[in-house]
């Protein structure tokens, strides 16, 4: 899925550790389509190498591709919208390896 916008906010990084014992970082921002309604979707980017490659800044116009994604547990739902791809419109840089 591919969405336009406006990133409005960006998160501090986190940092934490899997119950296998694994190192993970995570960096979510909020993006606010121009669509009218304006639709604003919190995005996760995965990996500090990512999240270095994107270097995500409030105010930059970009396209996202993304997967979101359901998960259960119990009674419980969550969800994610993972960013695989982030083009910057408005300063065009090469934001694949």
């Amino acid at each position: 899925m591919q969405i336009t916008g406006k990133i409005t906010r960006v998160l501090p990084v986190r940092t934490g550790m899997s119950k296998k014992g694994t190192a993970w970082t995570v960096q979510q921002f909020v993006l606010t389509t121009e669509d009218e309604p304006k639709v604003s979707i919190l995005l996760d980017v995965f990996g500090q190498k990512d999240i270095d490659r994107y270097s995500l800044t409030e105010g930059q116009n970009v396209t996202v591709t993304c997967s979101p994604y359901v998960n259960e547990s119990g009674d419980k739902v969550f969800g994610k919208n993972n960013v695989s791809a982030v083009e910057h419109t408005d300063n065009p840089i090469d934001a694949e390896p």
